[in-house]
């Protein structure tokens, strides 16, 4: 499917590190609720906020450990 291969390991949003969320280890790289959409990438915990959706021109879901694209 895919793996990260960005430098960052913190939100965009947040500037915190992709850390879990109620017990998520995901994070995602996608659009953005925010003005007109920029992109970002988010903690799982900034994407239930922020995030638009999964899947072509909304976002990619990443495993925070494996770092391996698990949705979108």
């Amino acid at each position: 499917m895919g793996k990260w291969l960005g430098q960052s390991k913190n939100c965009d949003i947040c500037q915190e590190g992709l850390h879990p969320f109620a017990n998520k280890h995901w994070f995602v790289d996608g659009k953005t609720s925010i003005g007109s959409g920029p992109w970002a990438l988010m903690c799982a915990r900034c994407f239930e906020i922020y995030g638009t959706g999964l899947g072509t021109g909304k976002g990619q879901k990443y495993d925070a450990d494996t770092m391996e694209k698990i949705e979108g």
